[in-house]
């Protein structure tokens, strides 16, 4: 007849069995009480697009930050589960980018989806001597050692334009009148700056909304402009 088993000996199973689980690998599902992110490289990119010839004043450039981390997720014990990388390329939003031409330094900015707008006829500009540009160089700045360049060619051609143009846009309008504004108006369309050419037909526009009579003569001679 088989005896019963003592006390201590069921002890001793049940101390065996639990040793026996808690030495048992991890198990796959495990979750993570702590996790550590260690930024393997940190860089700046400048897209300019795939031309990197100017043709024309503007040009949309997108700024995007590039952030690599190394991820590590840690049980309850303090041992590692997991570890990858995880990477990210985030809008450079609402930064800094600077413009060097002529050995002349100037400061944009980028907007929410870290777009800058780069337009050369903007009064800031003015005093550049485009017959003589050939190159403008954007460089963005996250620290030391995080720094993106793109340098632009500004192309024979547009500088043509922009020695004409720059005058057209910015000389003063009080000082000419009806037929001048037409005149400016059609030959920034011209041109091929549909924008500036609208740009000022609306400020004209807004300029005269205060003498009924001049606005009207404006508009009629704007009209007969556009029919010719």
């Amino acid at each position: 007849m088989r005896q019963p088993m003592f006390p201590w000996a069921l002890w001793l199973c049940a101390g065996l069995g639990l040793a026996a689980c808690s030495s048992q690998p991890q198990s796959p599902g495990a979750t993570a009480v702590r996790v550590e992110r260690e930024l393997v490289s940190h860089n700046l990119h400048i897209d300019a697009g795939e031309q990197l010839v100017l043709t024309s004043p503007q040009r949309n450039i997108r700024v995007t930050e590039q952030l690599l981390h190394r991820v590590t997720e840690f049980d309850a014990g303090d041992r590692a589960i997991n570890s990858h990388e995880s990477y990210q390329a985030l809008p450079w939003d609402n930064q800094a980018v600077g413009l060097i031409a002529e050995d002349r330094r100037f400061a944009l900015r980028t907007n929410h989806d870290g777009v800058l707008r780069l337009n050369l006829l903007n009064e800031q500009f003015v005093e550049l001597d485009f017959e003589n540009l050939r190159t403008v160089q954007l460089v963005a700045r996250a620290g030391p050692g995080v720094v993106a360049e793109q340098t632009l060619l500004v192309s024979r051609e547009l500088r043509s334009v922009l020695r004409e143009a720059v005058t057209l846009v910015h000389d003063n309008l009080e000082e000419s009148g009806v037929e001048q504004w037409v005149y400016r108006i059609h030959r920034l369309d011209a041109l091929g700056l549909e924008e500036e050419s609208n740009q000022l037909e609306n400020m004209l526009i807004v300029l005269t909304v205060g003498d009924p009579e001049l606005q009207a003569e404006f508009l009629q001679a704007l009209e007969g402009g556009k029919q010719r």
